[in-house]
């Protein structure tokens, strides 16, 4: 997992590296990373015309760092131009791009050339921009490399101007930035690279840590063994699934799908009655599950609480049920067990608040998590929401007992002690309905599973094991989301048939 730091964390250890190894030094250091990540993007998408490469410079270092990189793109062969956008510029390295051949004029006098760029690099502002700074205007389609952060996003808070410099790829230096994940940062910053330049963070404890596939991976081989190809489909986890109403059928035949296509080793289903044919032929694999089974089955779990002997080992409650309508009773007795549960939608309107023995994962989205922090007592707005979400997920985890995951182009995962995971992708096509039933689904199995868990015989899942499978499931949503995107428009169905090759894909 990747560290994640605030700015001042950041500038703090910076400073303290340039006190023992030199500003100069530094920013080469940082060039060539920088430079690097040029020339690797030239070659993904090599042109008919020699490349050219022009750097957007701003008055500090960060327009410093990007003189260094065309010196070294130039010594390369590269075409370069630097355009000076202010009043001043790093004088060191301005004077060693024009010693490498490099040309450096006026913003104003070379702005034409921008539209013959290969590729820009934005090197105006970084961690030093500030709301309202001047911005300059890019041709359309501009392939842009940004230098640390893309000029026009704050790097505290990842609000982002509307004229924002919206990247391909962004080289950030020292450890990633809180900035780059929240808000408007995972649409502006593209791909990240993180170019660590050596500092030192051992003394600093980061604000969180993020999530990325190469995480999810070892987090989800940690407990797999060789053993589990002799399973039988009671070891390999029962899922119990709590949706659906006569107003929304469909919301329970997604998640119930999901699941199955997930590989769960067997799904049972608490549907109404009216639901339950529609259940029956669109997901033939499920079981039924009445109120008497439920009991039945938590008697059962009492005393073989997750995985060997459960006859159900974790639980999905939400998805299409009416509030209108509350559910059974059942579900009361399911809330009181000690077996991991993924609560979603209509679910969140009826869980309590509290402590609680049972290992729970609560999803909402941001409208449902102010209303989670309504029903406890926590009045918030949504602009309070968007500006600090981890803030506000870490109240929402401790009133509940729970860990809870705000899911959104960032997603936030938080446990009751305040620990937090963060994952982000590039997917905008999964805010579509029925996405966030695909998603229980999935958590929905890996929580079932005691290969995932860890968990057999009487222990209960830990909160920090339900982190990592919250956020493993929403990585593998995100991948699932790119990997649907990639050959047409992405709907809840084309998501759920996407499924198994993408959980092949992980290993599954």
């Amino acid at each position: 997992m990747i560290p994640v730091y605030s700015v001042a964390q950041i500038r703090a250890v910076e400073a303290q590296e340039i006190s023992k190894r030199g500003e100069a030094s530094l920013m080469k250091q940082a060039a060539a990373e920088l430079a690097s990540t040029a020339a690797t993007m030239l070659a993904e998408k090599p042109g008919t015309e020699p490349a050219f490469v022009i750097a957007l410079i701003g008055p500090g270092n960060n327009g410093g760092d990007g003189l260094y990189a065309l010196a070294q793109l130039q010594e390369q062969g590269i075409s370069t131009l630097a355009l000076q956008f202010g009043d001043q510029v790093h004088a060191e390295a301005a004077t060693a791009y024009q010693s490498a051949g490099g040309t450096l004029t006026d913003y104003s006098d070379g702005q034409s050339e921008l539209a013959n760029a290969s590729l820009v690099i934005d090197a105006l502002y970084g961690l030093g921009y500030r709301t309202g700074s001047p911005l300059p205007t890019l041709p359309a389609h501009s392939r842009v490399l940004a230098c640390d952060v893309p000029s026009g996003l704050h790097p505290d808070t990842g609000v982002a101007e509307d004229n924002v410099l919206r990247a391909e790829r962004t080289v950030t230096f020292g450890a990633m930035k809180s900035g780059l994940l929240t808000v408007d940062a995972p649409l502006v910053t593209g791909e990240i690279t993180i170019a660590g330049l050596g500092f030192d963070f051992s003394a600093v404890a980061p604000e969180t840590q993020l999530v990325d596939e190469a995480a999810a991976q070892e987090l989800l081989d940690e407990h797999r063994s060789w053993r589990d190809a002799g399973r039988h489909k009671y070891q390999r986890g029962v899922l119990g699934l709590i949706a659906g109403s006569d107003l929304y059928p469909g919301a329970a035949q997604l998640t119930a799908k999901a699941a199955v296509n997930c590989g769960v080793g067997l799904l049972r289903t608490h549907v109404p009655d009216s639901v339950r044919p529609l259940v029956a032929v669109s997901v033939p694999e499920s079981v039924p599950l009445d109120d008497q089974q439920i009991k039945e089955a938590l008697s059962s779990s009492r005393r073989h609480l997750h995985g060997k002997g459960a006859k159900i080992s974790a639980w999905a409650i939400g998805p299409g049920l009416d509030g209108r309508t509350p559910p059974t009773g059942a579900i009361a007795e399911v809330f009181a067990s000690r077996q991991p549960a993924v609560i979603d939608a209509s679910g969140l309107e009826v869980v309590p608040t509290g402590p609680s023995e049972q290992p729970r994962v609560l999803t909402p989205h941001a409208k449902e998590l102010r209303m989670l922090l309504g029903r406890a007592g926590v009045k918030v707005t949504p602009d309070e929401i968007a500006q600090d979400p981890i803030r506000w997920t870490r109240w929402a985890a401790l009133a509940y007992n729970a860990v809870v995951l705000l899911k959104g182009p960032t997603s936030y995962i938080v446990a009751p002690n305040g620990s937090s995971l963060v994952v982000t992708h590039s997917s905008p096509q999964l805010a579509t309905a029925g996405s966030g039933d695909v998603l229980t689904g999935i958590l929905g199995y890996l929580l079932s599973d005691g290969s995932l868990t860890g968990t057999q015989g009487m222990r209960t899942v830990p909160n920090r094991r339900i982190m990592e499978l919250s956020a493993c499931a929403a990585i593998i949503h995100g991948h699932l989301g790119r990997v649907t995107a990639q050959d047409g428009t992405v709907s809840a169905s084309r998501l759920i048939d996407n499924l198994p090759k993408v959980m092949k894909h992980f290993g599954f």
